[in-house]
């Protein structure tokens, strides 16, 4: 029989946002334990180099940085361990967190298990993936300066990446499947202004080509059903992004999008529950507010501890 596993803080994913939640509440002398599924350090492990971070003139490389965060928050004595969460059983004092390994049991629970972007799936994609293919526009897009670049998405984030990277690229081409971009008005009135943007909709991209490096997309009119070649540098795919909170459905509330509903304390409308980083509603998707996400809903959980109530 699998006993329990007995802690103060109970984390739900080992990201910049978990990490540092586990780092503020060992710190406060808590026995905190931070579960992961994947990769320690979260999806910034899969950034060759984020260009925004503070304090990185040059920009610092994602699996360093995700490295680095591990090993403080373990150095302070967070546990980590391995283990995929399938279920959460809620009390009003303690809470149990679920995993195929055994069950962990603590009165306060951060869900910090973010989630990841859609891919494209199409050929090359992997391949480039840091020759070219990129998935933040604000985290990598210094790689792209002075480079034609494609953003394969016309909705609110796409467009807003594509304004984005206007300001560092010699040109971005907008790639939507739709009749139109679907963002809102006020983007699409911004983009349609800029000269670097160029919209190409009813186009899908069929393939990512190049060298040791991207140098084109393959795309397909969706209208004509005939394929071209659009020469240009690298490729950023922002077509959606899924939290990882399925397991969550009917446990904690969630917005349309499966995104946890959060006060400005981070906690849920359940005591004790918290959420931070881009698992949560609002969150920038950025590592620098997932770090804040984590401060913030650290000192709160510890109030929570201390008081015995939100």
């Amino acid at each position: 029989m699998i006993m329990d596993e007995v802690y103060d803080v109970t984390i739900i994913g080992a990201g910049p946002a978990g990490l540092t939640a586990g780092l503020y509440c060992a710190q406060a002398g808590l026995r905190v334990v931070a579960l992961e599924k994947e990769t320690l350090g979260g999806q910034i492990m899969n950034i060759e180099k984020i260009e925004n971070y503070p304090g990185f003139a040059d920009g610092v490389s994602g699996p360093q940085l995700g490295q680095e965060m591990t090993m403080q928050a373990m150095n302070y004595g967070v546990e980590i361990k391995l283990a995929e969460v399938v279920g959460l059983e809620l009390g009003a004092e303690n809470k149990r967190v679920k995993t195929a390994n055994g069950d962990y049991v603590s009165p306060a629970v951060i869900i910090a298990g973010g989630g990841e972007p859609l891919r494209l799936r199409v050929p090359g994609e992997e391949e480039f993936r840091e020759n070219g293919v990129a998935y933040c526009g604000m985290c990598e897009g210094g790689q792209f300066k002075d480079m034609a670049v494609a953003v394969a998405g016309g909705g609110d984030s796409g467009v807003t990446e594509a304004l984005y990277l206007a300001n560092l690229a010699s040109k971005v081409i907008i790639v939507e499947m739709m009749p139109e971009l679907n963002a809102k008005s006020l983007l699409q009135n911004r983009v349609r202004q800029n000269q670097k943007v160029e919209i190409m909709c009813h186009s899908k991209v069929q393939a990512i080509v190049g060298d040791s490096q991207v140098r084109a997309i393959e795309l397909l009119d969706t209208e004509t059903n005939t394929v071209t070649t659009v020469a240009l540098d690298g490729v950023l795919v922002h077509i959606g992004w899924v939290p990882q909170t399925k397991y969550l459905e009917n446990v904690v509330p969630l917005d349309s999008e499966g995104h946890v509903m959060v006060k400005e304390t981070m906690e849920t409308e359940l005591p004790g529950v918290f959420a931070a980083g881009d698992i949560r509603h609002g969150s920038l998707r950025q590592v620098a507010s997932a770090i804040g996400d984590g401060t913030a809903t650290a000192l709160a959980a510890q109030r929570y501890l201390r008081e015995g109530k939100s």
